[in-house]
């Protein structure tokens, strides 16, 4: 085994270890916020990024392309329907990689029906429920799943009629073919075509609440990219 194959294995349990600690006791989730903004803002093959990344991981969450096409391998074994939000829908969308992503946001097609399925499918890939809620927005059902190993999944639903709205769209409690083209797109994880949220949409995801500098990032991307939201 190389050197380095065997820093990163050390350095991998280390982080497991000290993560699981952390996460008992909320006087160290300052500290570990500071770990995290630090690996974040450094290069992916700097030192720092070498040493600290695996601890991140295993505070903050870290999934990588790779691990993105895992979970929707599996969902689509389910022959589920779902798409991209969050950062890796931005990302998708822009056909590239542009930041470390903590999670990987889902929306799940016909929510009530099909949730049970998708958490099937991450539950054969190791994950476990950890948390779900009830919002007041057009993504309301929220279902947050961990492996434990640094991954997090969270499956969201889609309330059409408040989002229709949103769009100023003609309201329904089921899309319409209009509807669906301006809320759906397709984009690209390591060269796979994946399905996402649209611009428009992603644009309408972050807003309405103070964003984070990663969340910032993303909207800025968007709007060099793809222009403002419009009707």
């Amino acid at each position: 085994m190389s050197t380095n194959s065997t820093v990163k294995r050390v350095v991998g349990v280390a982080g497991d270890r000290f993560g699981r600690f952390v996460k008992r006791y909320r006087v160290l989730y300052a500290p570990a916020g500071w770990v995290s903004r630090i690996v974040g803002s450094s290069s992916s093959s700097s030192v720092i990024a070498f040493t600290l990344g695996p601890l991140r991981a295993r505070l903050r969450g870290n999934m990588s392309a790779t691990d993105v096409l895992w979970v929707l391998d599996a969902l689509e074994g389910e022959s589920l329907r779902f798409s991209l939000a969050g950062g890796w829908g931005v990302d998708a969308l822009i056909g590239a990689q542009h930041r470390r992503h903590d999670d990987l946001d889902v929306v799940i097609d016909d929510y009530e029906h099909n949730e049970p399925k998708a958490q099937q499918a991450l539950v054969k890939l190791g994950f476990k429920l950890v948390g779900s809620q009830r919002r007041r927005t057009w993504m309301p059902d929220l279902a947050s799943f961990d492996d434990g190993a640094g991954h997090r999944v969270e499956l969201v639903s889609i309330d059409w009629e408040r989002l229709a709205d949103a769009l100023e769209a003609s309201s329904s409690t089921r899309p319409d073919d209009d509807l669906t083209r301006e809320v759906f797109a397709e984009g690209t994880i390591n060269g796979a075509v994946v399905p996402c949220l649209s611009s428009r949409v992603q644009l309408l995801y972050h807003m309405g609440y103070p964003l984070k500098e990663t969340l910032q990032h993303d909207v800025e991307l968007l709007l060099s990219v793809f222009g403002p939201l419009h009707p």
